[in-house]
């Protein structure tokens, strides 16, 4: 796995250099397709508020019915002291639950690198063996655990947890005081609801979106675009703990699959081309949706954010065929900026 990812990232970086001295597709005239709602699925626990925690306690918690479900935290420990960031269940019946999958970026007091090396780990991580858990009656149960060692002050997390359920389950995050293990689910066991922020990036959404083009787009009228964070409205949930509506602006959390048709005979090359401002992030593409090419923007830019200060900047990410669909899997990257243009133009034969 690893060698494939080195031989595609070295790709990569040949394609950047080469299409660095040639006229900048950006400035190119597209036409913007329109995507279209196929199916939602899964639920996500969306935890970013408050993001600058200052008191211990409970930061958020959703109910996930059945099937699958996702926690993604972000918070900044701004209690003053060494914290512990939990990942825990809690369900009115006795019952078991199935961990799929945990990932989680590196701590940091650069947010943006924090949420590139999450985007990037959720992308390439290899599948994980199942770990199914006996939950009590009524009782919190630690998941996961951001750093065993301890999140020192001004430290951001941020990471994901990933389960199945046969019965409704609730997830949550909690910030505690550093301690034991003992002194740690005692912490747990007793912590209050902490009050959202002023940005209330919290709630229950649905975890992943399933999108398409109805109309294969046709090279024949030249260049097309996609553009996230504009084609399609951002998803909209509901606060469980405050009882309140939410939208989830940016749809952080949630995965993007976008299944792109074309006709016509040819090939093209795909742009990634920033809008919003940084966007350090890792994708999955390909005309195959089991066997991807992985493309990341934090790679781009030596000593430098893509993106930053401008919407110039474009990474080149593959030539594909004409005819055939192409196939998009994301996850909007953490402390990055929509929307994000993904530009198809047709290569001149």
């Amino acid at each position: 796995m690893r060698s494939k990812i080195r031989i595609l990232l070295a790709g990569l970086f040949a394609a950047a250099g080469m299409t660095a001295a040639a006229a900048s597709p950006v400035e190119n005239h597209y036409t913007t397709i329109p995507l279209e709602l196929l199916k939602t699925e899964g639920t996500l626990i969306f935890s970013d508020c408050p993001e600058y925690a200052d008191n211990p306690g409970i930061l958020y918690e959703g109910t996930v019915k059945k099937g699958k479900g996702r926690v993604y935290y972000y918070h900044v420990n701004q209690t003053g002291s060494p914290a512990r960031l939990v990942v825990y269940a809690k369900s009115r019946k006795k019952q078991d639950l199935i961990i799929t999958r945990t990932v989680k970026g590196d701590e940091s007091r650069d947010y943006i690198s924090t949420g590139a090396t999450l985007s990037f780990r959720e992308v390439v991580k290899p599948k994980e063996k199942p770990t199914t858990l006996e939950l009590a009656k009524n009782e919190r149960t630690i998941l996961f655990e951001d750093n065993p060692g301890g999140i020192d002050p001004d430290m951001l997390v941020s990471g994901m947890v990933e389960i199945e359920t046969e019965k409704p389950v609730t997830l949550g995050t909690a910030i505690l005081p550093d301690g034991s293990q003992e002194d740690l689910q005692k912490s747990l066991d007793t912590a209050l609801r902490l009050p959202a922020d002023s940005h209330e990036m919290r709630g229950t959404f649905a975890g992943d979106l399933y999108l398409e083009n109805k109309k294969p787009w046709d090279f024949q009228k030249g260049p097309a675009e996609i553009v996230v964070g504009k084609s399609i409205s951002f998803r909209t949930g509901r606060d469980e703990m405050s009882r309140g509506k939410r939208e989830n602006t940016g749809d952080y959390g949630i995965v993007y699959h976008i299944s792109f048709h074309t006709k016509g005979n040819g090939k093209y090359r795909l742009y990634v081309n920033p809008q919003g401002g940084v966007y350090m992030g890792t994708f999955r593409i390909g005309h195959n949706e089991k066997v991807p090419m992985i493309f990341r923007t934090d790679t781009v830019k030596r000593g430098k954010w893509f993106g930053n200060g401008t919407d110039q900047d474009y990474m080149e990410a593959g030539t594909w065929e004409m005819g055939r669909d192409l196939y998009f899997r994301f996850i909007p990257a953490g402390a990055a900026y929509l929307p994000l243009r993904f530009l198809m133009v047709p290569v001149e034969e």
